[in-house]
Formats: C-alpha cells, structure tokens, sequence
C-alpha cells in the first residue's frame, strides 16, 4: 500500500478541481491522546469526473504558464495539512458525535473523552479481518471525522 485515501470525490467549492484526502500521519502522546493529520490534496478530474491527475504537477508541467503564474496557482492550490485531536475533546459515548461545554464550561451528562470513545470501540465496529485492515478502516473513519469537521 502506497498511502491510504479516502476514495470520495469531493467537489471544491471555489474551483473545477477535486480534493483528495490523504492520510499524513498520527501521532501518539505518551498519555495515549492522539493527534491524526490528513493532506488536501488537489486534483484534476476525468471524464468520468473521477481523480485524474495531482494539480500540482499538472500545474509545474504547463507550458503556457509563466514562472509567476505557476508561482500563484501552486500556492492557491499547494496541498494543506489539517489536524484533529482527541484531547480536550468530548462526545456522545453511543455515538462519537462532539459536544461542546455551556457557558458555564460544563459538559452534557454522560458525555465522555473522545480517547475514551475510542478506546472503547470493538474491534468487529471496523471491517477486515487483519489487525492492519482494521487500523485502516479506523484511520479511514477519523479521515472523514477531520473532514467534516473541519467544513472544507
């Protein structure tokens, strides 16, 4: 496996071009709380309007574009890293679903740690049958939460 995608294709909003998530890396505390990156990667589409080329390197390979246009469009379209993190976070312990403190700072009752969440999910919650297919499937899930939380 050459790197892990999460294989929807997602419009972006300002452009004709697709994002790819990547997943970039996780990182483990000694506490156990995590902190998972995922890479935005842009990309032409096909006739299908399926993932045809990364945009950069078509981008680096136009002819017709001058040093300071490729310049503008590879920073406009250059590839960005997003993070999420388990600590400080809480949520719906049937669920996984955020929830945030009142005014006061005070979380909903029965709500628990975001690691906790995790920690506590079996191991059938994942497909595949490997050890490694299910820590996919996993990193997978926690791309998607990033994604939606982060409103791209």
């Amino acid at each position: 496996m050459n790197g892990l995608y999460f294989n929807d294709t997602i419009q972006h909003r300002h452009s004709d071009y697709l994002i790819r998530i990547a997943h970039h890396k996780l990182e483990i505390d000694s506490d156990l709380e995590m902190r998972a990156f995922i890479r935005l990667e842009f990309w032409t589409k096909d006739e299908n309007g399926e993932f045809d080329q990364p945009l950069l390197e078509v981008i680096q390979n136009d002819p017709n574009l001058s040093l300071s246009q490729k310049a503008n469009d590879i920073e406009m379209f250059k590839t960005r890293i997003w993070s999420s993190t388990t600590r400080g976070s809480r949520v719906v312990p049937e669920t996984g679903v955020f929830v945030y403190p009142d005014e006061a700072g005070n979380y909903p009752e029965g709500s628990i740690t975001q690691l906790e969440y995790w920690q506590s999910l079996p191991a059938e919650a994942f497909p595949g049958t490997t050890l490694a297919q299910k820590v996919y499937a996993a990193l997978l899930a926690n791309m998607e939460e990033i994604y939606t939380l982060g409103n791209i």
